[in-house]
């Protein structure tokens, strides 16, 4: 009867820090900057979510850009915002009727989309 309140206990304590173990694990693929945007950060800031260009892809004609784990090209509309220009260091959006240039993450990596990418 003691061995079988023991095991019961080991498991149980097994499993707890099993999840409390779980919830501290970071990905180790994610950039060190990484700031993820989530309703939690968005309501910390008093409601507005940061804009965050997180990439920019440029092969030839073709200009695409990652804006908060989004791809857009320009022309398109992200988030009723137009993108007006992508270009290599980051983003011209017109939101609200102004022009706002967003740039890149500086700790992002650039490559020519052309040389091997």
């Amino acid at each position: 009867m003691n061995r079988v309140f023991y095991n019961t206990l080991l498991a149980a304590a097994f499993a707890l820090s099993k999840g409390a173990i779980a919830q501290q694990m970071v990905d180790p693929t994610q950039p060190q900057d990484f700031i993820p945007t989530t309703a939690a950060n968005s309501e910390a800031s008093g409601g507005a979510t940061a804009i965050i260009i997180s990439a920019v892809f440029i092969n030839g004609e073709r200009k695409t850009a990652v804006i908060n784990g989004d791809t857009v090209t320009e022309g398109q509309t992200w988030q009723g915002n137009k993108v007006k220009k992508v270009h290599k260091g980051g983003v011209v959006l017109v939101m609200q009727g102004r022009e706002t240039e967003l740039f890149i993450n500086q700790h992002s990596i650039k490559k020519d989309a052309s040389n091997d990418f």
